[in-house]
């Protein structure tokens, strides 16, 4: 094959599909200099790509779903004299330490220093952890 026809089909795969030039001439080397047949071998590995991605991204989703389970089977229980005054799941604490840290650390420290409890629970699972009233 002549060069600069090479070249130009370099630069119309590299036009048509934004690919590097080393890309483009990989794919043509692959296509044995067939245009169409290069431009087919990209669309599917396109394809194959986005098919490995969407599962990729079905795996986190499921994990995520069950980080965020667990965090709500746990609560943050805070108490005062052994009167529940407040209980919420782990999930959302969390949430609001991540939106308000701050406000997050004065909170658990007011409510530590004024006498109230803070546990934290799992189905009886977990020890209580409580200021030292």
């Amino acid at each position: 094959m002549d060069q600069e026809f090479d070249l130009n089909k370099v630069d119309v795969l590299r036009e048509r599909t934004g690919l590097s030039y080393r890309d483009a001439v990989k794919y043509l080397e692959k296509a044995k200099g067939n245009l169409v047949k290069a431009l087919v071998l990209i669309e599917e590995d396109e394809h194959e790509q986005g098919e490995i991605m969407t599962e990729r991204g079905r795996e986190v989703l499921e994990k995520v779903k069950g980080i965020v389970r667990k965090g709500n089977e746990m609560k943050i229980k805070i108490d005062r004299a052994g009167e529940p005054l407040m209980e919420i799941p782990v999930t959302v604490g969390l949430i609001g330490t991540v939106i308000a840290p701050y406000l997050a650390i004065a909170g658990a420290a007011v409510a530590l220093a004024t006498g109230h409890s803070i546990s934290v629970r799992h189905s009886g699972e977990l020890p209580e952890f409580k200021n030292g009233n």
